[in-house]
């Protein structure tokens, strides 16, 4: 149950911060793939084997699309279509989030809200870097047993 709690945090990870991120002056800025850096990274999970994000802005509407192959091997296709207005959007290909909501804190700075069945699993802060060719995600998964796990990533424009 823990593994399925922090493999959840991992996936989550990927469906708020990126998504989030393209928000900034309009989005444009943040439009195209995104892929985790490993290396870069300090996850409290497994990490996947690849991860890839493709962001489209369009004004205060984003749609993100995610392809995962996880540390087993297993290929995920996660997508949300969403608003930056702090309500809750279904995402889709992950049993681990029913919903994320965003809003937009700072010009580079978006937080970021999953929840499954109402109940908070993840909270996540993305940052954006000044030369935007990173994003450095902070994210607090709400494990079942009442732990909170902290993790960090960082992913790099393509």
């Amino acid at each position: 149950m823990c593994r399925a709690a922090l493999i959840a945090g991992a996936i989550l990870l990927t469906i708020v911060p990126l998504a989030v991120t393209a928000c900034r002056s309009g989005g444009e800025s943040f439009h195209g793939t995104w892929a985790l850096n490993v290396s870069r990274s300090r996850l409290n999970v497994p990490a996947p084997r690849s991860q890839v994000v493709r962001i489209a802005v369009r004004m205060k509407d984003v749609r993100m699309e995610q392809r995962i192959v996880n540390d087993r091997g297993e290929r995920l296709f996660i997508a949300v279509d969403a608003r930056f207005d702090g309500r809750d959007y279904p995402v889709t290909g992950t049993p681990y989030a029913d919903t994320v909501a965003y809003r937009l804190t700072g010009a580079r700075t978006i937080e970021g809200v999953a929840k499954k069945d109402g109940r908070v699993v993840v909270n996540e802060t993305a940052v954006l870097a000044p030369d935007g060719r990173s994003l450095t995600v902070t994210y607090h998964s709400h494990l079942p047993d009442g732990r909170t796990v902290t993790s960090t990533a960082v992913f790099e424009r393509q």
